[in-house]
């Protein structure tokens, strides 16, 4: 699986890097295989609240949204190398800056969060009842130590070539 992270809002800042280098600790994390690309986007409250509006019915802007598209061709944006997309998600980096700012939190940590809890959507967690929320909640802490621990790793070996994988072995 391919994880694409793309940048389109300037509300708030993101590094895509890292974005995307979570993304990818993740989705090995959680042993997600199979082909196609999973697009991970990051957009503007605006957008954010037409899409949920659109999708949920709800007329607001939301943190996160997942699509996934099975058994549906479907590549975006076009002009991109037409890698089928099998699935989306949409975060609203302003929603994470503002959570953070409210609750005292750091905004990369919450960023990050939204990433991973899209990512959990997008397999088919939900959080709709007050279990559900504990128990994907434990999830996300459980795959960010995790995915925290596996970029350090990366990145203290990316200066020696080498490059440690989930496993623990090299390449």
């Amino acid at each position: 699986m391919r994880v694409r992270v793309t940048n389109a809002q300037r509300q708030a800042p993101v590094s895509a890097a890292r974005m995307r280098q979570l993304a990818r600790a993740a989705v090995r994390r959680l042993k997600i295989r199979g082909g196609g690309e999973l697009a991970i986007t990051f957009i503007d409250t605006g957008r954010m609240r037409r899409l949920n509006r659109r999708f949920t019915r709800h007329d607001r802007s939301t943190d996160v949204l997942s699509f996934r598209y099975e058994g549906e061709p479907t590549c975006w944006p076009a002009p991109l190398r037409r890698r089928q997309v099998v699935g989306e998600v949409l975060v609203a980096p302003k929603e994470a800056q503002r959570y953070a700012q409210a609750h005292g939190v750091s905004y990369a940590q919450e960023l990050s969060r939204y990433v991973v809890h899209g990512i959990l959507h997008w397999l088919g967690h939900d959080d709709r009842t007050l279990t559900q929320q504990r128990e994907m909640r434990k999830l996300e802490d459980r795959l960010l130590a995790n995915c925290s621990e596996d970029t350090k790793r990366w990145t203290r070996d990316s200066r020696l070539g080498t490059r440690v994988t989930s496993h623990g072995s090299r390449v």
